[in-house]
Formats: structure tokens, C-alpha cells, sequence
């Protein structure tokens, strides 16, 4: 007698859990970091001073007449502003119907693609982009870390910083790839102090965030503690100019690590994230997500960079 067995049926249920699992990254480090403020123009404009150096002769005759100093005056900077969107469509069947994992397919996009958002906002902040104005069917754009950051970088072969030159932030020039030192790393941090900063954050793709953990420093780092647990990573270098927290950064370009003291950059928003309800054209529902935001670099002189390196 033959069995009857599961393969030869074609009304066996089908086993399909009521989860959807989905490990996609969602953290945006910098952008919760920074302070947040308001942005009233699409173009946002800010000010940046330093002091004149220290004058150790700064001496002057007993009774004698006063003389004016050299006054400065601040540095006026500018970003432009940059829309972000996400468009959600779903169709009217699609929400009806009974779906795995979710009871409501149109909020779970919704929630879905207000995460992708702010993702791309990350990704733009820490990023090599260079500001544009925008134009006839041309968007605007602000400018990233990496493109503001022009003072205290190292760089390989052919490379070149970019930073604010007349009104606009241009992108860096990419030079020949070096190995990442800790020498690198040190001097870098060290112009960053001279300068006025105070680095307490250091950002790097995972594969350079492996090299900063072969950092020796002054002490062996390979220890065993009292629970059995090997420790074989650096997320806090201490540096003669303070202490330094290494923060690893999956949407950074691999290639570069970026050292920054958060006072100094702010996320201006012209217009806080937002849906709007899209007309009905069809048997759908349609919103958008947007966010209108540029980043603000307050001195690019109290950060660092170091580019064209890898493990």
C-alpha cells in the first residue's frame, strides 16, 4: 500500500512564522549626538572667531601713551540646507489583505522608511559631500564632516583637504592609501589640541576600528579579566590631550577616521522630520517623509582627520 506523504498533497498549510526578523543597522551615532538647532534660511549662516596668539612680550613703558591692538573680527560660514524624503505606496488590497508580520503594512513602511531617513541623514553628516546651492531641478546639499574638516588632516599621496573657500564647502581629494599608525593618530590629535579642540569623540568604519584596537599605546592590552573575558579592544584611547572614546561607524567611507569634539557641530533643522498625507491617484495610500536639515560646522579647527589609510 502506498503512504500517503506531504509532497504528493497540495492543501498542506504552509508554515510561515508571524515575524519578521530584520537585523538592518538603525543606530545614527553622530546625528543623536550633536546638539540640534534651528535653521531659517536655505542657507544657514554662522560665525566662528579665534583668538590672537599669545604675545609673551606683551609689555609696555611706564606712563606711556596706549596703542590700539589688532582687533578681529568673526568669520562669517555658511551650509546650505538639504531635503531628505522617503515616499511610501501602498496599495489598498495590500493593507486588507491578512499579511505575515504585520497587522498594519502600511504603518510598519511608514515606521520602516522614517528609520531609512534618518540613516541617509547619518551617512550625509559623516560623509565627503560637498555643499551646493541647488538650483532648477538641481537639489541643494550640505556639506559633510569630512569635506568641512580641512585644518589639521593627514592625507596620502595626491591628496587634498577640501573646506570653505567663497561661500561653498568643496569635497577632499582622495590620495594614495597608507597603513593607519599610531603615530598618525597621535599627531593628529595633537595638531587638534594646539588648535583649541577638545577631541572626545573618534569615529572609524569597522576594519580601521580593528586597527586602532592593535594600538599599543604605553601598556599591554591584552588582559584577562577577573570574569575569564579577553580584552582585546581599544574604544578609549587616552592621549597626553585627553581621553578619546572610539566609536565604530558602519556608513563612514572606509578609508578615513574622523576625530571631533561634538561642541563644535550642531544638526540645523529648517523643518523637523515629517509626513505628509499625498493626494489619492489610485487605489493607494501615499505619504512622504521629510526632513530639511544642513549641518553646522561651529570651528573646523577643533578636528581632526586622517585620510587615505587602511589596516
Amino acid at each position: 500500500m502506498a503512504t500517503l506523504v506531504t509532497n504528493s498533497v497540495v492543501h498542506a498549510r504552509e508554515d510561515l512564522a508571524n515575524v519578521i526578523n530584520n537585523i538592518t543597522p538603525e543606530e545614527t551615532p553622530v546625528y543623536t549626538l550633536l546638539a540640534k538647532t534651528k535653521a531659517t534660511n536655505t542657507r544657514h549662516e554662522f560665525l566662528t572667531e579665534t583668538l590672537n596668539a599669545p604675545n609673551a612680550g606683551n609689555a609696555s613703558v611706564e606712563g606711556a601713551d596706549f596703542t590700539d591692538s589688532t582687533l578681529t573680527t568673526p568669520v562669517r560660514l555658511g551650509n546650505y540646507t538639504q531635503i531628505s524624503t522617503k515616499v511610501v505606496n501602498v496599495s489598498g488590497t495590500l493593507q486588507k489583505i491578512n499579511t505575515a508580520g504585520s497587522g498594519d503594512e502600511f504603518g510598519r513602511q511608514v515606521a520602516k522608511a522614517g528609520k531609512e531617513l534618518k540613516r541617509d541623514i547619518e551617512a550625509a553628516i559623516v560623509g565627503n559631500g560637498a555643499s551646493a546651492a541647488g538650483g532648477a531641478g538641481v537639489a541643494r546639499k550640505s556639506a559633510g564632516m569630512e569635506s568641512w574638516i580641512a585644518t589639521n588632516v593627514s592625507f596620502g599621496t595626491g591628496g587634498a583637504v577640501g573646506g570653505y573657500n567663497a561661500g561653498i564647502v568643496a569635497a577632499p581629494t582622495d590620495g594614495t592609501l597608507r597603513t593607519l599608525t599610531e603615530a598618525q593618530f597621535k599627531d593628529t590629535i595633537q595638531k587638534t589640541w594646539k588648535n583649541g579642540g577638545d577631541v572626545t569623540k573618534v569615529i572609524v568604519g569597522p576594519t580601521l576600528k580593528q586597527a586602532i584596537s592593535g594600538f599599543t599605546g604605553n601598556s599591554t592590552k591584552y588582559t584577562l579579566s577577573k570574569d575569564q573575558t579577553l580584552n582585546a579592544a581599544v574604544d578609549l584611547y587616552v592621549s597626553d590631550f585627553g581621553r578619546h572614546e572610539i566609536i565604530p561607524h558602519r556608513y563612514m567611507r572606509s578609508s578615513v577616521v574622523i576625530m571631533f569634539d561634538p561642541s563644535l557641530w550642531a544638526v540645523a533643522m529648517a523643518r523637523n522630520f515629517e509626513t505628509v498625507k499625498l493626494a489619492k491617484t489610485a487605489d493607494s495610500d501615499r505619504v512622504a517623509l521629510l526632513a530639511e536639515w544642513t549641518l553646522e560646522s561651529k570651528n573646523e579647527l577643533g578636528n581632526g582627520k586622517i585620510a587615505d589609510v587602511q589596516p
